[in-house]
């Protein structure tokens, strides 16, 4: 099984005008480039053909999993479990309020929390089960289109790498990006078959 942990293409900014009551965090949509990003995707997934296409509930990753289930002809399921990570106070705020916080989170030695929000554990811990459903499901490829922070945490649950590290995963995680992570059956392990791929975006 091959399981693709796509990245949203460009969206606005983190700001308080997106903020969004019924799910309680900052939702912004894609922008006029992040559109166009999700199209390219969505013709580089075309050529590769998914069994499921699984997006997280927030609107940017939303916008980019239906351009793909479009170009796949596959329904799109949405679950909030694979939202981006919850930064918390960072949204509304900014690292300078919080310094004896960020003087140990730079650091990238614990897995930190941010101020009143998650850390990677915590994604992982809301990624897991669905990850294990999909393993058990008997896909030969599927998409899971959700976040930079989120594909960070998931790579390093599967594989078993401290949530600390997450940080040392693509600088930055590119918007469109695909991560490809193997499951061999035979042997009940996870792979990293590739990352950060974003090679459909150029030319």
């Amino acid at each position: 099984m091959y399981i693709y942990l796509i990245r949203h293409g460009e969206s606005f900014e983190p700001a308080i005008e997106h903020y969004d009551t019924a799910k309680g965090t900052i939702n912004p949509p894609l922008t006029d480039m992040g559109l166009r990003q999700a199209d390219r995707l969505a013709l580089r997934c075309k050529d590769i053909g998914f069994d499921a296409v699984i997006s997280s509930d927030l609107t940017r990753a939303v916008q980019t999993a239906e351009k793909i289930a479009v170009a796949v002809s596959c329904e799109l399921s949405v679950n909030s479990a694979f939202r981006e990570i919850d930064m918390g106070d960072i949204y509304t705020k900014s690292w300078t309020d919080f310094p004896d916080i960020y003087a140990q989170w730079a650091l990238h030695n614990e897995d930190i929390p941010y101020p009143n929000g998650e850390n990677g554990e915590a994604v992982w811990s809301r990624c897991r089960g669905e990850i294990e459903k999909i393993v058990t499901a008997g896909y030969d490829r599927i998409a899971i289109v959700c976040h930079g922070g989120t594909i960070r945490s998931v790579i390093c649950g599967v594989l078993g790498i401290p949530q600390q590290k997450r940080f040392f995963f693509g600088a930055p995680l590119e918007n469109c990006s695909v991560s490809i992570v193997r499951y061999k059956n035979e042997y009940k392990m996870f792979y990293l078959h590739s990352f950060n791929d974003c090679s459909h975006l150029c030319g």
